[in-house]
């Protein structure tokens, strides 16, 4: 019967509750079209209907982005690049806002800094709106 350290169990206990603390939303509804641009359906990706919402996905055209609720208008949208800035690492979902593990930058749910070393906030990327659909360019 294997032994463990107290170490072994505080990390491991800890590494479970932070992912029990992680909002997990599974994306739906995503078109990749021809032109590289990716296609959201919003009806199907309830989590875009509330404010502080979020949904993540691995797209074509800019790899790991977030879709972000900002307000209730109807163009109360945001897409953030998920890569550091600083140094490229992904970063998570943390405290209403994001983390990077790599270098312990912090940025705020709409990608602004909040604490470096990144110099800058996430990068925003373009996209498109219609009622039913968000179109990252």
């Amino acid at each position: 019967m294997p032994t463990f350290s107290r170490r072994s169990f505080i990390c491991g206990t800890a590494a479970v509750a932070a992912l029990a603390t992680v909002p997990a939303v599974a994306a739906t509804g995503i078109n990749t079209l021809a032109n590289g641009k990716t296609e959201i359906d919003l009806a199907v990706n309830s989590a875009l209907s509330t404010v502080g919402g979020v949904i993540e996905l691995n797209t074509k055209k800019y790899g790991p982005v977030a879709v972000v609720r900002t307000s209730k208008s109807t163009k109360g949208f945001s897409v953030l690049s998920l890569s550091c800035p600083h140094a490229g690492v992904i970063v998570n979902q943390n405290n209403g806002g994001w983390f990077c593990k790599g270098h312990g930058s912090e940025f705020g749910l709409n990608g602004a800094l909040k604490v470096g070393p990144a110099k800058t906030g996430l990068g925003a990327i373009k996209f498109t709106l219609t009622s039913k659909k968000l179109t990252i360019n």
